[in-house]
């Protein structure tokens, strides 16, 4: 089945929190905040159904260096057909020119990245908690 592919219109906050309600990681953003991460978000792609989300996925960059892969996500009535594919492709797509691109990832999804090209890092992340 062929779903659209947007890069130019940012989906409604509303909307993209349904998706996010499903994640063990985005379940509880509120709409505000999705609006203003949605105003600070430069390199995005919206997969739809006819007019229904059903797939979202941002990238954070300078344009050049660095960018990491996030927030991806999808319905999980369409998961397993292809949709974080389409996702995963477009983003690096638009980060053809970037010199290294970055993601985290929960155990289990390797598989799915390394078909990618991406590769479990030498290094580690750390992070303020």
């Amino acid at each position: 089945m062929k779903y659209e592919v947007i890069t130019d219109v940012p989906p409604q906050a509303s909307e993209l929190q349904s998706l996010f309600k499903q994640t063990s990681w985005a379940k509880n953003r509120t709409v505000e905040h999705i609006e203003l991460l949605l105003k600070n978000t430069r390199n995005y792609v919206l997969i739809k159904d006819k007019s229904r989300l059903i797939g979202y996925g941002r990238a954070l960059s300078d344009g050049l260096y660095r960018a990491i892969l996030d927030d991806i996500v999808v319905d999980k009535d369409y998961r397993k057909q292809g949709v974080g594919n389409q996702i995963v492709q477009e983003l690096l797509h638009q980060l053809t020119n970037v010199e290294q691109v970055f993601l985290n990832t929960k155990p289990g999804l390797e598989n799915f990245y390394n078909n990618h090209g991406f590769s479990k890092s030498k290094t580690f992340t750390m992070s303020l908690d």
